[in-house]
């Protein structure tokens, strides 16, 4: 028998068996375009009962969730244009829909696919029928939701849906992923096309094809002994080649005679749509530019300036200690004193390191509100898409892929999520590359030790401060990126961007709160587990008494000064090195260490050793909740005897900008090595801190030149 890849003889393929468990909830997966909508209807469906898994062999990663209401599982595989596979992550979903083995749909370990979903992207529908036929190739049951009607409608598109799907022979539901009002259709249809399976009229499957659900391996497919004639093995390749082409073939010609059922009219053909009147304008090399960053810096803004006092209000319900204020920490005393433990060691550590811990926690809420907000209104109005795009020339200049602006994008909200999106690159190299450069992306978490500084040494300039950090973080990402072209992608040409832009939406409102609110929750919960232990933590190492200067002090002594516990000592440690950052000082370099950790325990640090500094008086790290109450003194002393008088602002700024390139926090650490190996993720986080420290001496030194 001929094998309908290859063309070789004497070999077949097996086929697997299609025997359903009916214990196991049924199993759909969504595929579609990128930008259609699809992880949208899927965080619909599943709420947080999802879960994110790497492809076996592969660090592509896979959604999973729970569809509680139909009582179905979902799947959520990679957005690609095609089944033939050129990336990782196309590759998973051609395997993951053929229900390979060792995939999560393997046959052999799991029910495998009851039905395809695919998502058609209304304003572009001929590109999204192409996949669509590709899907109906496998032999896997099919139905398809449109997304973008509205957007098609604008455009002059009026679909005539009941007669596509007449034409097609599936099931084809119009809606929009971002609305709730037509999930109880969509319920109705997917539970029908499970018990019906239906497949797409004029779309035969096709052994050949790639995701075939009846494909589990091909002999004469895989690699070649070496007695192999190379003759052979270029008249496979070539048989193979022309196999796909004449399927594109088929399926074009197939594209071309479904578009004629479905129109009812195309009004204004050749009319701009409102999509490409505002790409005139936002892809403008000048315009759009200055665009982006007039967004960037509006959003810094509000965060910087704007959401402080609400910060505040959040942080003084669980810190406050003042006599009256109805706070957390005031029921904390109340609580103990009634039990008899007020005015004990174990009062400080719960009121000073937990509670205090939790305020900072609470703060953290309304500004990564903030924050998610305005990045969700940006991803979901199709903006996004075209910051990529607006910074593929210059990506290409140093030597990367254009598809690397969408992770580097993502890390300024947080650095594991970027990293999980450098998965996808198709190059070895630029994975490489995109890793060693992406914890240079100021992350949310920093905005809170920018937005501190900023307040206390450039008051009336907060805004203009955390924006040229952002700045200063994109000069390092392409200097970065500049120098490793030399040594890893020199030889290697960066191809240009593919990328379809979505059109412009109008964002929901009620979807984007509610997917706002998610994302915060989780950083605020999984950040907070990180910052009242590491609050908790520090308030035990000053309450060690360490050295001489403790004399006869005992553990948790009200007397002890910081600077003669563990915590101080240790942090005392650090302070010749960065002498010539104008910052060595102990109150500083000891946030810094704790930073390490996690960059959002740098401001509890700061303010936990002032508090629990008797000498210094610190009290509250704030007052009345529209300052910070006796902070910006104490730190500005620091810094003055430090950098010396005149120069404590400077000081401050080279501490910003040691912030900003020092180490990455350790989850981070531990993602780049799993992906990049232990030895290059430890030799990256030695020369991240060289960097930042240099940066941090060369800015201090100099800056002391003109002042």
């Amino acid at each position: 028998m001929s094998c309908p890849r290859c063309g070789s003889e004497g070999h077949s393929h097996a086929t697997a068996t299609l025997s359903i468990d009916p214990s196991t909830e049924p199993t759909i997966a969504l595929v579609g375009n990128p930008n259609v909508g699809k992880s949208t209807l899927f965080n619909q469906l599943t709420g947080a009962r999802q879960r994110v898994v790497n492809a076996p062999g592969t660090t592509v990663q896979v959604a999973s969730g729970n569809w509680h209401k139909a009582k179905l599982k979902v799947l959520d595989l990679p957005g690609t244009y095609s089944l033939i596979a050129t990336s990782p992550d196309e590759q998973v979903v051609s395997d993951t829909i053929a229900c390979a083995p060792g995939t999560i749909t393997d046959r052999e370990k799991t029910r495998g696919i009851d039905l395809v979903l695919v998502l058609l992207d209304g304003s572009s529908l001929t590109r999204s029928l192409y996949l669509l036929g590709q899907v109906g190739q496998t032999g896997q049951p099919v139905a398809a939701v449109v997304t973008m009607a509205d957007v098609a409608a604008e455009n002059g598109d009026v679909i005539d849906y009941d007669a596509l799907s007449r034409t097609l022979g599936i099931p084809i539901l119009p809606m929009d992923p971002r609305s709730s009002k037509d999930y109880e259709r969509l319920e109705e249809m997917v539970t029908e096309a499970i018990r019906t399976r239906p497949h797409i009229r004029g779309i035969d499957p096709d052994p050949g094809a790639p995701g075939y659900i009846g494909h589990v391996g091909c002999e004469c497919c895989e690699p070649k002994p070496k007695s192999t004639s190379k003759k052979k093995k270029k008249a496979a390749v070539s048989r193979m080649h022309a196999e796909e082409l004449g399927r594109a073939d088929t399926l074009f010609s197939w594209v071309d005679s479904v578009e004629k059922s479905f129109h009812e009219s195309r009004a204004e053909p050749e009319r701009l749509s409102r999509s490409d009147k505002l790409d005139r304008l936002l892809l403008n090399p000048l315009v759009g530019l200055a665009i982006f960053f007039s967004l960037m810096w509006l959003l810094f803004k509000t965060a910087g300036e704007w959401v402080s006092p609400l910060q505040d209000r959040f942080e003084d319900f669980f810190s406050k200690t003042d006599p009256g204020a109805i706070s957390v920490a005031n029921g904390v005393v109340w609580l103990l004193k009634k039990v008899g433990l007020n005015d004990t060691w174990f009062q400080q550590l719960t009121v000073g390191g937990i509670v205090n811990g939790l305020g900072v926690v609470a703060s953290f809420f309304p500004l990564m509100f903030v924050i998610y907000a305005a990045f969700s209104v940006l991803e979901d109005s199709g903006y996004m898409a075209r910051a990529a795009f607006l910074g593929d020339r210059l990506m290409r200049k140093i030597g990367l892929d254009g598809r690397v602006i969408l992770p580097l994008i993502m890390g300024f909200g947080c650095n594991l999520p970027s990293l999980a999106a450098v998965r996808t690159l198709p190059s070895a190299r630029q994975r490489l590359v995109t890793v060693l450069i992406t914890p240079y992306t100021s992350c949310a978490a920093r905005v809170t030790i920018y937005l501190m500084i900023a307040r206390i040494f450039f008051r009336g300039h907060v805004a203009t401060i955390v924006f040229s950090m952002y700045l200063l973080s994109a000069v390092l990402i392409v200097f970065a990126a500049w120098v490793l072209k030399f040594f890893i992608t020199k030889d290697e040409k960066a191809a240009p961007l593919m990328l379809v832009l979505p059109a412009y939406q109008i964002p929901r409102l009620l979807i984007m709160l509610k997917m706002t609110f998610r994302r915060s929750w989780a950083f605020v919960t999984g950040a907070g587990k990180i910052i009242v232990a590491m609050t908790a933590v520090v308030w035990l190492m000053s309450a060690i008494p360490v050295g001489a200067g403790a004399g006869d002090k005992g553990f948790a002594d009200p007397e002890l000064a910081m600077e003669d516990s563990l915590y101080g000592k240790t942090a005392q440690v650090l302070v010749p090195a960065f002498k010539p950052t104008g910052f060595g000082e102990w109150h500083m370099t000891g946030a810094l260490m704790t930073g390490f950790v996690a960059k959002e325990t740098v401001i509890s640090s700061v303010v936990t050793s002032y508090n629990l500094d008797p000498d210094a008086d610190a009290g509250d790290a704030e007052d009345d909740g529209s300052d910070l109450g006796k902070l910006p003194k104490l730190v500005s002393q620091s810094l003055t005897e430090s950098a010396g008088s005149g120069y404590q602002g400077l000081a401050a700024f080279a501490f910003l900008v040691f912030v900003l390139a020092y180490t990455p926090c350790l989850a981070t650490v531990a993602e780049q090595a799993k992906l990049i190996g232990a030895k290059k993720a430890t030799a990256a986080v030695g020369v991240q801190l060289a960097v930042a420290w240099l940066l941090a001496v060369g800015i201090f030194q100099i800056g002391k030149l003109f002042l």
